[in-house]
């Protein structure tokens, strides 16, 4: 029986947030297991990358020894002791007693640490560096990645997974099992090549349900019915992390046809780049979308639901961004509510003061002015107190664990504002529902994600209405403080 070790280190860090990531980053998102506590996934019945890779290589007949697996919600760069920390575990939670015959990992590609800027690449490096090059490594990746050139010397099989919202991670975790199972049997010999291409996609043209992203989803879907072909996948990258080598990529696996591999990239990477202006960011301005919205109202079949895409704290965001929610409670549009703006100073006062008591706030605002000033509210109704914990019903990372920390539903005229202690971006209605808001009976749902949310949403919705005010996701990248990405690039230089 092959013995793998399978484990995980999940973060995608904004070098553009204003506080670095710390071990209480990833403990509060309540996924830090070590060894064979790794198991708990699969039994609370989370689906994603880890879950996939474990339960697929078992039922494949391989030994998998789970070393250590962790998640943080994206936030600012990762500090240099907590990185440490990370590694520490991960690499003390290998069992050196057995041999290894391969590794499988998932892994994000878009970690910076203070010290790295490529925690993924340095976790390969020093695999290499222990266990030498001729162990085979299997590395799912999150489409966010930007693959580096220590990923790429590690001579590790990058597996991306290709759809945003991210709904195939539990599949792409089965198939990098499957991967390893057929290399090791010598029934494949994979050969890999990476694409890069000079050009920053914004997370708000990403969603690979619209275009143009459908599109270039459909080409490489057609590219893998090739004979030889193993995958063939489109990486977005993540602007936000502003390292050198931030930028999109194609990445392709062949079975032992390194010229098929070089040719699909280019073909793919050329298309890309022909069509690079269709990935312009084109989202309306909170006055536009609220405009919108109330024009539509008389026709939507359930509720609208409004994303505020440069506010995402999917993407390191703070998500006490005051635009969009100012907007709405001037507007006192009846069936409005909003969630969650992070304000763990407004959440202690309205604990303090109770349920069923009248309080003055100045909500949001607090981290910094590049996401709007503090409304000040009198006079607003504590509704509801939550711990805010629950698991995600969405199918994207079904089941896995949330913790906003303590939360609270404020009432101010017609609008429910949910506020939150953690930052977390929207995935579903579960923070609503704790605390007695059924989105379907409401007549416009303000949201901070850019498109992870519609994996839920969709279903229920009538309409999406995405806004894009000043904040450190925006999808108008050249607004953005981006100091390290190597240039020319675009869209900040015109190729």
């Amino acid at each position: 029986m092959k013995h793998i070790v399978a484990g995980q280190i999940m973060h995608e860090s904004s070098s553009l947030a204003k506080h670095p990531t710390e071990v209480e980053n990833f403990r509060r998102t309540l996924i830090w297991f070590e060894k064979n506590d790794v198991f708990q996934l699969s039994e609370i019945g989370m689906r994603d990358y880890l879950t996939g890779i474990i339960e697929k290589g078992t039922e494949l007949g391989m030994e998998i020894a789970p070393c250590f697996c962790t998640f943080a919600s994206p936030s600012g760069v990762i500090s240099a002791s907590c990185f440490q920390t990370l590694m520490d575990r991960f690499f003390d939670g290998i069992d050196t007693d057995k041999p290894i015959d391969g590794f499988c990992l998932a892994l994000h590609g878009a970690g910076v640490s203070q010290d790295e800027p490529d925690v993924e690449g340095a976790v390969l490096e020093e695999i290499r560096r222990r266990f030498g090059y001729e162990v085979p490594i299997v590395v799912t990746l999150d489409p966010h990645a930007n693959i580096t050139r220590k990923m790429i010397e590690s001579k590790a099989l990058l597996l991306p997974s290709k759809l945003y919202p991210h709904t195939d991670t539990y599949e792409t975790g089965e198939k990098a099992a499957q991967l390893l199972k057929d290399l090791l049997d010598q029934k494949i010999s994979p050969v890999m090549h990476v694409k890069k291409l000079p050009l920053l996609i914004p997370i708000t043209k990403g969603c690979t349900d619209e275009a143009p992203m459908k599109t270039l989803l459909e080409k490489c879907s057609e590219k893998e019915t090739i004979a030889g072909m193993i995958a063939c996948t489109f990486v977005h990258g993540f602007p936000y992390s502003d390292i050198e080598e931030c930028g999109a990529s194609v990445v392709v696996i062949t079975d032992g046809n390194q010229e098929l591999a070089q040719e699909t990239a280019n073909d793919i990477g050329d298309y890309v780049m022909e069509n690079r202006k269709d990935f312009l960011s084109d989202c309306l301005t909170v006055t536009q979308g609220v405009d919108l919205a109330e024009a539509l109202l008389a026709r939507s079949h359930g509720p609208i639901i409004m994303n505020e895409a440069s506010d995402n704290p999917g993407a390191g965001t703070p998500g006490d961004g005051t635009f969009l929610l100012r907007e709405l409670i001037r507007r006192d549009i009846p069936k409005t509510c909003c969630g969650a703006i992070i304000d763990p100073q407004t959440v202690a006062l309205a604990v303090s003061a109770g349920v069923g008591a009248r309080i003055n706030i100045m909500l949001g605002g607090k981290t910094d002015a590049l996401h709007g000033t503090p409304v000040a509210l009198e006079d607003v109704y504590v509704k509801a107190i939550t711990d805010g914990k629950y698991n995600i019903m969405s199918p994207m990372t079904h089941g896995q664990p949330v913790n906003f920390g303590r939360t609270v539903r404020l009432q101010k005229g017609n609008v429910d504002i949910v506020v939150a202690s953690n930052a977390f971006q929207i995935m579903d209605d579960g923070i609503f529902l704790l605390l007695g808001i059924d989105v379907k009976e409401y007549n416009i749902v303000s949201v901070k994600s850019a498109q992870h949310f519609k994996a839920y949403f969709e279903k229920i919705s009538g309409n999406i209405i995405t806004v894009d005010p000043p904040g450190i996701s925006t999808g108008n990248l050249e607004t953005l403080p981006l100091q390290n990405i190597q240039r020319p690039i675009f869209p900040l230089d015109d190729i």
